[in-house]
């Protein structure tokens, strides 16, 4: 009995395996390719507006960090700004080998593996960052509109 459940078992990880193998090959990789480019592209765009309105809203002198790792750095004047900055652009290495990362024909599932979980993770992350920054805009203006 316990053979058999073992044998079942075996063939259905390997029917699971196959099917996400199948899965993962059907992407195109070069237009996976283009839009990690340009997924990468936005996410570093949406980084650095993030730090410009952040530096913008501090410079009011009214606003403060909410992030208590930056606002901690912070403190500790311009070395911790920038160790503040090397920790905030930091996940771009990993996201930029991924989306720059060639092909491997002896190993093509490895990659394609990488790229499709990268490309998950540009789209959560673009979409966070687009809610920090419009967050960001949004009480920048209403300060400016109400003290203006």
């Amino acid at each position: 009995m316990l053979e058999s459940l073992r044998s079942r078992m075996k063939e259905r990880r390997q029917t699971v395996r196959t099917r996400e193998t199948k899965f993962l090959m059907s992407f195109d990789g070069a237009k996976l390719n283009k839009r990690l480019v340009i997924l990468l592209s936005i996410f570093i765009t949406l980084n650095c507006f993030d730090a410009l309105t952040t530096l913008v809203a501090i410079s009011t002198g009214r606003m403060v960090e909410l992030n208590p790792i930056a606002s901690d750095l912070f403190r500790l004047s311009f070395p911790g700004f920038m160790a503040a900055l090397v920790l905030k652009y930091m996940p771009i290495i990993p996201l930029a080998y991924a989306t720059y990362a060639k092909e491997n024909a002896s190993r093509p599932l490895a990659i394609r593996i990488v790229k499709v979980s990268s490309f998950v993770a540009l789209v959560a992350a673009n979409v966070l960052y687009l809610a920090v920054v419009g967050s960001n805009l949004r009480t920048l203006a209403s300060y400016y509109l109400v003290t203006g």
